[in-house]
């Protein structure tokens, strides 16, 4: 894959789990009932799904080129 894949992968990730905890901070701004919102779940569902695109972007590996290795050839 390319670099800015990963890299996107790792990004889409922080944004996520970031997006999810000023989120969380908004609707307990507002005094909503949070029972109505369903907030627990969202966070699960974000946050498991932020750590998954990091993990996901960190798994990737680079194919780097082979010529570059072996120089003394």
């Amino acid at each position: 894959m390319k670099p800015y894949v990963k890299a996107g992968l790792i990004v889409a990730g922080v944004i996520v789990l970031f997006s999810t905890f000023f989120f969380g901070e908004y609707v307990q701004r507002l005094n909503v009932q949070r029972v109505s919102l369903n907030i627990e779940s969202l966070y699960i569902v974000s946050v498991l799904m932020g750590s998954s695109l990091i993990a996901i972007g960190l798994r990737i590996k680079t194919h780097k080129n082979i010529e570059s290795k072996n120089s003394a050839n």
